[in-house]
């Protein structure tokens, strides 16, 4: 009796050892994935980090060579010239304008409140016997 006891005792102590390591197991596979994860991650930042560097020296460039086209073109044409004289609205003009844009506004609001109206009357009460 006491011998199983004992035998049953060391089973229960193994049983554990085994359910212990594998509990180790278990984490030192969690902490390889961590770690993979770590590196998988240090690398996309690196990539946009180098990605954005590329962009941001390819942009300087680009504006250095639109500075440079500007200076050039302000050395080969040196006379200022006025910009071009705007035509004065005339004030009736304008306001015929206006009355026109509020007429179309006020017929195109009323076409549409035809079609909400039409939809709506379209609709069947629910109170209606069915035919």
């Amino acid at each position: 009796m006491r011998k199983a006891l004992c035998i049953s005792f060391c089973l229960a102590a193994l049983g554990a050892s085994a359910q212990a390591q594998s509990l180790r197991d278990i984490q030192a596979r969690n902490a390889a994935a961590q770690a993979v994860e770590d590196v998988r991650r240090d690398m996309l930042a690196s990539q946009i980090e180098s990605s954005n560097a590329q962009e941001r020296a390819r942009t300087e460039s680009l504006l250095r060579g639109l500075d440079q086209q500007r200076a050039g073109a302000v050395l080969a044409a040196p006379s200022i010239t006025a910009p071009p004289v705007r035509a004065v609205e005339d004030p009736a003009r304008r306001e015929v304008q206006r009355s026109s844009d509020m007429s179309r506004l006020d017929q195109l609001t009323q076409d549409a409140l035809a079609q909400s109206n039409a939809r709506m009357r379209a609709i069947r009460p629910a109170s209606e016997p069915k035919r």
